[in-house]
């Protein structure tokens, strides 16, 4: 079984603004789809420590393995306060490592998805 995973880079200045270029290229061209794997780019390898702290790996997994229906049932099997727990979701999921899929239910929960198996992380070191 192929394992899927999204990739974490860490960028050189120079290299994040040639990818920055190649990104807008891409956009003005209408090569960018919603289909294309997810990356997410870093600046320095300390940025990577902010971004997959143990509490939001944790979550991560938890996400992935049980599958919760909503944030609140996430943050009781976490033992985290809801409000920790949504302020890890929406960081995470501004940066693209899980998604909210709306319930269509009275109070509108919002469940929680991780569609990827691996975080891979990418360090350059040509530069």
């Amino acid at each position: 079984m192929k394992l899927k995973d999204i990739e974490i880079k860490v960028m050189s200045d120079e290299a994040y603004g040639d990818h920055l270029d190649e990104l807008f290229k891409d956009t003005r061209d209408g090569k960018i789809t919603k289909k294309q794997k997810t990356q997410i780019v870093a600046r320095t390898p300390e940025d990577i420590a902010k971004i997959l702290t143990s509490e939001r790996i944790r979550l991560l997994q938890m996400i992935r393995e049980k599958k919760p229906e909503s944030i609140s049932k996430l943050a009781h099997l976490l033992d985290r306060s809801q409000s920790n727990v949504s302020n890890d979701i929406k960081y995470l999921e501004g940066i693209g490592l899980l998604e909210l899929e709306v319930k269509n239910d009275p109070i509108m929960h919002k469940k929680p998805l991780v569609n990827y198996d691996a975080v891979r992380i990418t360090v350059d070191l040509s530069n």
